[in-house]
């Protein structure tokens, strides 16, 4: 069975190397190589280091739409093409090229959080269950039929790093059986999406990680770990950029603080008022510093009554 890959980032290597180990990938399509760093040293993809590695053809074309790429393509004799993460829109001139169609594997549970960044929104809104979806691609962005689908619990605490490694397994099961499935004529009829019950989710901005400390200590909590470990929560301090790493929901008594207002919990724990209730800030990363805990903040930091986070 031969599998055309497209992909980018660490979720993408994760993947490709567990098709690699099952299947006969013929191509990888990756993005092109960027300089990076003070010497501007070339860089590819975590998807292309894979690629070399297993001596996967590795392909990083201009444009997709370009014809000629098209017929590259099928001179491949790809049965299926899979698509994670790849960053850019797969036209039908190439997603309609093997005869088994176009997967992609997205990190929801479809209809629910079609577009960017759906890991960092199930956390920042809240959720409780998430999930992975494997659905064949179509002309308008994570609408195509459902192939296989698995939920994810989310905990209280869970971060998106936490979150991406548990997609990242269980993605990598999914594609692997919906490629087995769909290519060997197994009994399966994806499912078409319920487009009203879809929703949205914009990329992550700096504003949307600039932390509001009117909102509720759960909300600013839900951002901080929705945004860990990129791109980092942030706020202000005497006029300086400071990140906000870990924080925990206090449920014990606390100072009165206004929201933003920050003071010393038995000299030891740093605490920070919120529009409702009180959060403790765990690990945070003053401008031009380390990575410190709350003690450390205190200590370096001597604050003054009613200072406060903007």
């Amino acid at each position: 069975m031969k599998v055309g890959f497209f992909g980018t980032p660490p979720i993408a290597s994760y993947v490709l190397e567990k098709l690699c180990c099952r299947f006969d990938v013929v191509f990888l399509v990756a993005p092109s190589d960027k300089r990076c760093g003070r010497d501007l040293k070339l860089e590819h993809c975590a998807a292309k280091e894979t690629a070399l590695c297993h001596d996967v053809p590795v392909l990083q074309p201009a444009s997709l739409k370009d014809p000629a790429f098209a017929e590259i393509l099928k001179g491949f004799g790809a049965d299926i093409f899979v698509v994670v993460a790849y960053g850019r829109l797969i036209p039908a001139s190439v997603f309609n090229i093997p005869r088994y169609g176009t997967i992609n594997l997205h990190p929801s549970l479809l209809p629910e959080y079609r577009g960017a960044a759906p890991v960092e929104w199930a956390l920042i809104n809240g959720e409780t269950v998430t999930g992975v979806t494997v659905q064949m691609i179509n002309e308008e962005l994570d609408a195509g039929d459902i192939v296989l689908s698995r939920e994810i619990a989310i905990g209280d605490n869970m971060t998106a790093e936490e979150l991406y490694e548990i997609v990242m397994l269980l993605g990598a099961e999914l594609v692997v059986d919906a490629v087995e499935l769909l290519c060997s004529g197994g009994s399966i009829n994806p499912v078409k999406q319920d487009h009203s019950q879809a929703t949205w989710c914009a990329k992550i901005d700096n504003d949307t990680a600039h932390i509001d400390w009117n909102k509720s200590a759960g909300e600013i909590h839900n951002l901080v770990r929705g945004l860990n470990p990129k791109p980092v929560a942030w706020t202000t301090f005497r006029g300086k950029h400071l990140k906000i790493w870990e924080t925990r929901i206090l449920r014990e008594d606390a100072p009165a603080l206004a929201p933003g207002e920050v003071a010393a919990l038995h000299k030891k724990r740093l605490i920070a008022g919120t529009g409702r209730g009180a959060i403790e800030i765990v690990s945070l990363q003053p401008e031009t510093k380390k990575r410190m805990d709350g003690s450390s903040f205190i200590n370096g930091y001597r604050l003054s009554p009613s200072e406060r986070f903007e």
